[in-house]
């Protein structure tokens, strides 16, 4: 097993053999073979722009494998587990060890490991100094402490930059504590001295006087402050504000000046400088501007931290202008003038501002001294692009960069405030409105469409039902025939007008598909986030885990929408909404409503393969180094075993779209082999094969033969930090764990003309206990029995 430390690497690929990985930062790929490396000599591999830090450790059976970067370079070192020796040779860190007792002592055994030794102790190992995980053990054991009269022995302190690790002995309790301190000084005044003492425990040391005071800062409240030295220390460090920022494990701590003396405060900046604003905005040609009242009225701090960083220190793309300085009322105000190109970082879509001083950073940019969180305050089209100036949903101000859409354009921006104006004019308060969508409103091929068409085949008329669409889409003009007034043109002012008169929401999608998939503008997102949203999925959620970190999003907990009641389609899959804390009143079992309509064609005859989108490799594929990724290697594996087996002809690759153009544009011989559109490989497809897609059960339910592919079974389950719910006792098809596997219950499926075997049949009723076609019609006795419709 290996362990990732650092989002700077993704792990491509490892097993006993090689490893590789990709170095996001640097562009860069790298496949080692672990015999290629030579015991305890590290070996060189890039520059890159980072910290010293271990980045991963892979535990082969005799060996440790650590990938690390030091002093702006990362090496690969492969070192025996059994070292009693460590060779401080060079491209290793210089880790100080301070033993503070006789009777037992810490020595270094290897790049990242330590063992603690004593009389009549059994030796401790000690990993990951040199990483952000957390360490606080605690040992059980009896030490001789020599006389030493104090409940808490210090044993030793292992240190190396930021990364000190605390080692402790309880003489009551008799046990031994390991804890880890991440300790850092970013700024300290020259007649201050700060040292970490043991793991609760600073000392500040006032280099006029050589005073000292001592402080367990896991004591220190955040709304709270400690004087440290009296109010005749504060002459001494005149025209000072703060005289150090300290990070203890990733929290700020400030040592500043008030009036009355020397203090220290955890991690509230704004009750430090007293940061006080009222701020607007306004963008013009190719700048924003932010202009109103900006001070700062703690002791010393008038006009020093006038400077606007985005993202962290690195970036400062500003600073405050005040007209009139040394005029006692005015000035407090100014403004800033910032070009829309210094907001773009890296790509990044998110970025929040803060204010500092000319050095760094301080705190968070504040327009308000309590701001709204999620609200808009400008957006501006550059190019492509739009700038969104914005709260998020810790109340912060944070620069956004999407794609511009049209609902952002002069003439939508009319039509969304004449249609909140005269929306309640238009509002039917006898009817329910119920707007109906799918994907973005571009699309109307999944449940959405199916309930709605099946609504105004009965003719409802207690709610009027309305069903969103683009005019682009393939679908517009033929529902535009059928149903008329009932298909409103996406970005329409009836579109809008619907919006501020809905009721409800029924959709394969959350909420903000009824216009897009990120939204900021305010009086739409309040509007859309408030409307009950019947969620009709679009997949049953049975297959990749809903515990792994992508999907937390669309848990209870930290979802914002108001989803009324989620579709499902057994109990079994009941149970993967309670691993996201949803109760069983908010589901509704019923069936996918899109499933009624799915079938195969009567001469389908393809074998699809739809492997999962592997969302780790995202920034291989969008960097068009596609040929590196996992993703590409386990298709063409795939496309050379068919090809070998001579059944390529009837082979169908159901990719991720940026690999269906790698293909188009590289590999026209396979063109064939590729299908773009998934909806359209189910219907064609008799046997359909995937890892760990959804889809599957779609497939099967149509009539098609489905095989399970895991030979990368445990890679995914580590990059997915979470196990998937199907597994080897509930999985409704046959297993395949090699590629000769695969081939052999693909030919299986064939001689038996396709015939699942009954107990696989029986596992399915388990994951969609319904096959009548009448899922449809249950959602619509809901919504009937909710009076929805």
């Amino acid at each position: 097993m290996y362990k990732l430390y650092s989002n700077t690497i993704d792990i491509i690929d490892v097993n006993n053999e090689f490893i590789s990985f990709h170095v996001k930062t640097a562009e860069m790929i790298f496949k080692i073979f672990f015999n290629d490396l030579i015991e305890d000599e590290a070996k060189f591999l890039a520059e890159i722009d980072i910290q010293d830090q271990l980045l991963l450790n892979y535990e082969l059976q005799n060996e440790y494998l650590y990938v690390y970067s030091l002093d702006q370079k990362i090496y690969i070192l492969k070192e025996k587990r059994n070292n009693t020796f460590f060779s401080d040779k060079s491209n290793k860190y210089d880790v100080n060890i301070n033993n503070f007792i006789k009777t037992a002592s810490v020595e270094r055994i290897g790049l990242d490991r330590f063992i603690l030794k004593g009389d009549n102790v059994d030796s401790i190992e000690i990993n990951n100094l040199l990483t952000d995980e957390i360490i606080n053990e605690n040992h059980d054991l009896y030490m001789d402490c020599e006389g030493i009269n104090k409940r808490f022995v210090l044993i030793s302190l292992i240190k190396y930059n930021v990364y000190h690790i605390a080692i402790t002995y309880d003489q009551i309790n008799q046990e031994v504590n390991i804890r880890k301190v991440l300790f850092d000084i970013l700024e300290c005044n020259n007649n201050l001295e700060i040292s970490l003492l043991d793991r609760n425990k600073i000392a500040i040391r006032d280099c006029y006087s050589n005073k000292i005071k001592k402080v367990n800062f896991n004591l220190l409240k955040r709304n709270g402050s400690r004087k440290l030295f009296g109010k005749k220390f504060v002459e001494r460090y005149k025209n000072e504000n703060i005289l150090s920022i300290i990070i203890i494990n990733k929290r700020r701590y400030y040592i500043y000046l008030k009036r009355t003396g020397i203090y220290i405060r955890k991690s509230n900046a704004l009750a430090v400088t007293q940061h006080k604003a009222n701020l607007k905005t306004f963008a013009l040609r190719n700048h924003v501007y932010i202009f109103g009242r900006l001070t700062h009225n703690a002791y010393n701090s008038e006009q020093k931290y006038d400077y606007l960083y985005i993202r962290n220190s690195n970036y400062r793309i500003g600073k405050f202008c005040r007209p009139f300085p040394n005029t006692k009322f005015l000035k407090r105000f100014g403004y800033f003038k910032i070009a829309l190109n210094d907001l773009n970082i890296d790509g990044r879509i998110h970025n929040n501002l803060f204010l500092g001083n000319e050095e760094r950073l301080i705190h968070n940019l504040l327009f308000k001294m309590r701001d709204k969180k999620v609200k808009t305050y400008l957006y501006k089209r550059n190019g492509d692009h739009l700038h969104v100036i914005r709260t998020n949903l810790q109340s912060n101000i944070a620069s956004t960069i999407i794609p511009f859409t049209p609902e952002y354009s002069l003439t939508s921006k009319l039509k969304i405030n004449f249609a909140k104006y005269i929306a309640s004019f238009f509002k039917n308060k006898k009817k329910n409105i119920n707007l109906f969508f799918e994907k973005k409103s571009d699309k109307a091929d999944e449940s959405a469409i199916k309930v709605f068409e099946q609504i105004k085949k009965q003719n409802h008329s207690n709610s009027k039902n309305y069903f969103i669409l683009n005019e682009n889409s393939k679908q517009y003009k033929k529902l535009k025939e059928l149903y008329g007034s009932s298909i409103i043109k996406k970005y329409s002012l009836r579109h809008f007008l619907a919006i501020f008169n809905a009721d409800y929401f029924i959709s394969s999608e959350l909420s903000n598909h009824v216009l897009n998939d990120r939204l900021y503008i305010d009086s739409l997102r309040d509007k859309i986030m408030s409307v009950p949203l019947i969620f009709l999925q679009h997949g049953i959620m049975f297959a990749k885990p809903v515990d792994n970190p992508m999907a937390f999003g669309f848990h209870k907990d930290k979802n914002l929408y108001n989803i009324y009641k989620s579709v499902i389609s057994s109990e079994l899959e009941a149970g993967e909404f309670y691993k996201m804390k949803y109760d069983r009143e908010d589901l509704i079992l019923t069936g996918l409503p899109t499933f009624d309509h799915a079938t195969l064609d009567e001469n389908a005859d393809k074998i699809a393969f739809m492997p999962t989108y592997r969302y780790w490799e995202e920034g291989l594929i969008y960097n068009n180094k596609i040929e590196e990724t996992t993703y590409y290697t386990s298709i063409m594996r795939i496309i050379k075993k068919f090809e070998e087996e001579n059944l390529l002809h009837r082979l169908l690759i159901v990719p991720h779209n940026k690999f269906s153009q790698y293909i188009y544009k590289n590999m026209a011989e396979y063109k064939e082999n590729i299908c773009d559109n998934p909806s359209e490989a189910l219907r064609i497809s008799k046997i359909f094969i995937t890892d760990y897609s959804s889809a599957i059960y779609d497939a099967q339910y149509r009539g098609a033969y489905p095989i399970f592919y895991w030979e990368e079974k445990d890679y995914l389950i580590r990059q997915y930090k979470a196990i998937p719910p199907v597994n080897d006792e509930n999985a409704p098809g046959p297993i395949a764990y090699s590629l000769d596997e695969l081939i052999k219950e693909v030919k299986t499926a064939i001689d038996q003309k396709y015939q699942l075997k009954d107990e696989f049949k029986k596992k399915y009723l388990k994951i969609n206990s319904f096959n009548d076609n009448r899922n449809t019609q249950r959602v619509i006795k809901f919504l009937q029995g909710e009076q929805i419709i």
